[in-house]
């Protein structure tokens, strides 16, 4: 049958990419840190010195602490590494009188981070704050370091898809520091994964009066202005990333998007409630753009109830005549549409919207609120099986009673359902419904979208792992269809 998938250039989602790239900007490497004399304290990436004084480098900022006002410095150690070798000069006590600072590895690569504790980064950051009162003369280093433990929180957060956390994190960072870069982007990116476009936008411009040509702020500004559906924005913005900080993954993504825009230029572009629709209007007539979008907002209210879950808005949906959708998305000949953020359509030589390109519209459509609500995690499996159950397939006797006998044979095996395919997807999928309902499935995607990956969140929502669960679903097949 027509292959109909979902797929996007990046893992997750653009959105989630973007957020996941500037959690890991905001997560430190091995830090020291610094005591000073007037009881403050201030974790750092790395310690320079110049003369009497030391520059202390945490993220993208820097503070100068005279050499005077440090009474030690207390090193954190660097994982154990099997070379022995030591830095130039060795690593003996440190000068101002604090521990040895740990040798440099001689391969030069960059030391490992150690493992994140939240317990133990919020017991610090509630200590800061205290050492804030106690110890005015050093308020100063004691708030960047406030301000860069919430931006650690918040950068974890966003990795675990907890965006309403994060943000939280990040607006407390800018009450210590109303012009933290790393405190701005990484609110920016909160909204951006909570679908708040348009106050993303907002903080990453504000931020980058200040920080014109930080890589973050402009990949995120790309980010949203690629939601927006603003293609020459994003490309300029991503544009002046690159010039910074190169980065295949979005040299990659801008040729894709610059390979859509020559297609796509020229089209014309109309307006619902809930999408933007872009097409080729010398060659798809207006009846059909019209009954295009009348389909699709018909089919919005319902998906909103069944998913429990509404979507961030415009979706974007582009409708390409006859071969056009194949050159912009380089799909292979038998897929009928795809879902990569923006719902693409193949029009060919259509000329009536019939009962194939309504069920097309309405699996596209499915694979936005599966992506959405599970915050881009949810597999193959799940996205394909429950789309094709949305637009109305059912699985067949014939390929039921197939797949029981695959049961058959793989059952002593792991390797049961493990390989992918339509068919499969969609049988266990019905076997999920009838097993847990749409609200179990509904469970699933909620348990993703908050950071669970799909075994977890497959666990949490049914109390049974994926592998049980797929047993259960061969054993149901044998009994229904071979006995």
């Amino acid at each position: 049958m027509p292959g109909r998938h979902v797929r996007g250039g990046w893992p997750a989602g653009l959105a989630a990419c973007a957020t996941a790239l500037l959690a890991q900007s905001l997560s430190p490497a091995v830090a020291d840190i610094v005591h000073l004399k007037n009881g403050g304290t201030i974790v750092c990436d790395r310690i320079e010195e110049r003369g009497e004084n030391l520059v202390v480098h945490q993220g993208q900022g820097t503070i100068v602490v005279p050499r005077r006002d440090v009474a030690r410095i207390e090193a954190v150690p660097s994982p154990p590494s099997s070379k022995s070798a030591r830095a130039p000069g060795g690593a003996g006590p440190d000068r101002t009188g604090g521990a040895a600072r740990p040798p440099a590895d001689s391969s030069g690569s960059a030391p490992q981070s150690p493992p994140f504790d939240r317990a133990e980064t919020v017991r610090r950051l509630e200590e800061l704050k205290a050492r804030m009162q106690q110890f005015p003369l050093a308020r100063e280093e004691n708030r960047a370091q406030v301000v860069a433990l919430l931006c650690r929180l918040g950068g974890e957060d966003l990795k675990q898809g907890h965006a309403g956390e994060a943000r939280r994190r990040f607006e407390e960072a800018l009450q210590y520091d109303d012009h933290s870069i790393p405190a701005r982007g990484g609110l920016a990116a909160a909204y951006l994964q909570e679908g708040r476009d348009a106050f993303a936008r907002s903080v990453l411009e504000r931020a980058l009066l200040d920080a014109p040509h930080d890589p973050d702020l402009l990949f995120l500004l790309g980010a949203v202005a690629q939601k927006q559906d603003r293609q020459d924005e994003a490309l300029a913005a991503w544009e002046k990333s690159l010039a910074v900080r190169p980065d295949p993954l979005l040299r990659e993504r801008m040729e894709t998007l610059r390979r859509q825009q020559s297609v796509e230029q020229g089209y014309r572009r109309t307006e619902g409630a809930h999408f933007i629709l872009r097409y080729d209007g010398e060659r798809i007539s207006p009846e059909l753009e019209a009954a295009i979008l009348g389909e699709l907002e018909s089919r919005f209210p319902d998906l909103v109830r069944q998913f429990d879950h509404d979507l961030s808005l415009p979706i974007a949906v582009v409708v390409y005549p006859g071969q056009a959708f194949y050159e912009a998305t380089q799909a292979d000949a038998n897929v009928a549409g795809l879902y990569d953020g923006k719902i693409r359509l193949p029009a060919g030589g259509l000329r009536d919207l019939n009962r194939e390109v309504r069920a097309v519209l309405l699996h596209e459509l499915a694979h936005a609120f599966i992506t959405d609500k599970s915050g881009g995690r949810a597999p193959r499996w799940l996205q394909e099986g429950l789309a094709q159950w949305i637009e109305g397939r059912r699985t067949t006797v014939a390929t039921a009673r197939q797949l029981a006998r695959d049961w058959q044979d793989d059952s002593a095996g792991p390797a049961w359902g493990s390989t992918f395919t339509y068919a499969s997807a969609l049988s266990f999928v019905e076997f999920l419904l009838d097993r847990e309902g749409f609200h179990g499935l509904n469970l699933v995607l909620l348990e993703m979208g908050r950071g669970s990956d799909s075994d977890e969140a497959v666990r949490t929502a049914t109390r049974f792992t994926l592998p049980e669960l797929l047993r259960l679903w061969g054993e149901d097949l044998a009994r229904r269809h071979l006995q």
